[in-house]
């Protein structure tokens, strides 16, 4: 469904989105088997051909975000954008870290899916721009995590960095530099947003302002 104007949403396990402006491009990918639905939207519902996206941006390389990622590469021939410190686990060259639970289940489900790993074709670092969308490199939840914000349409994605409950902004439930997320968090105060798109459960499309400096006054408590 259409988001907000020219941000088309896909929900699931996580979160992906089209971004369909002057510039089409895909920001993560969702688990497997997420690539059919997502290619017939854009081809039924956008009425575009899915070479038409140049660019699928990763906000940091857990499987939820990353499981369709190989197909839509094959498929869309789009060049794969990922901050420099999260590309290795995409390439298969770093194991992704995870519960004890959860590492097994990643690789039955690669095994199944016949997932493979993808090279990123870009490596993004902070201060670097997707079209409209300036990068800004958010650590904590992964090395990598990246948020992108746009200042015409006042919209932040944030990955994993923050979700909605019950109307309110609260953090990732798992942290794997705690020490590192409060400062990454802060680079997002001063920003002009309507919007707020997560990773996981709903989009903030009002008061998103005063939402986040809420949560950054208890983070500072």
């Amino acid at each position: 469904m259409e988001v907000t104007k020219g941000i088309h949403q896909f929900s699931g396990v996580s979160n992906s989105y089209i971004i369909f402006n002057n510039e089409i491009f895909l920001v993560d990918t969702g688990m497997p088997g997420k690539s059919g639905e997502i290619i017939d939207y854009i081809k039924n519902e956008l009425k575009r051909d899915p070479q038409d996206i140049k660019t699928i941006v990763v906000t940091h390389h857990h499987f939820d975000h990353t499981g369709s990622l190989d197909k839509l590469k094959e498929i869309t021939g789009a060049k794969v954008a990922i901050h420099s410190a999260d590309a290795d686990y995409i390439a298969g060259e770093k194991t992704q870290n995870g519960s004890l639970f959860m590492i097994p289940v990643v690789m039955f489900m690669k095994i199944i899916y016949r997932s493979r790993s993808v090279k990123a074709d870009i490596l993004l670092e902070d201060g670097d721009e997707i079209g409209d969308y300036r990068v800004i490199h958010t650590p904590g939840h992964t090395s990598g995590s990246i948020c992108l914000y746009n200042p015409n349409n006042k919209v932040l994605f944030v990955g994993d960095n923050l979700m909605c409950s019950k109307n309110k902004i609260e953090g990732p439930r798992v942290l794997h530099e705690p020490e590192l997320f409060k400062k990454s968090i802060e680079k997002l105060k001063n920003l002009n947003i309507d919007v707020i798109l997560t990773g996981h459960g709903q989009a903030i499309t009002s008061d998103a302002n005063n939402k986040l400096e809420t949560f950054l006054t208890e983070l500072d408590n």
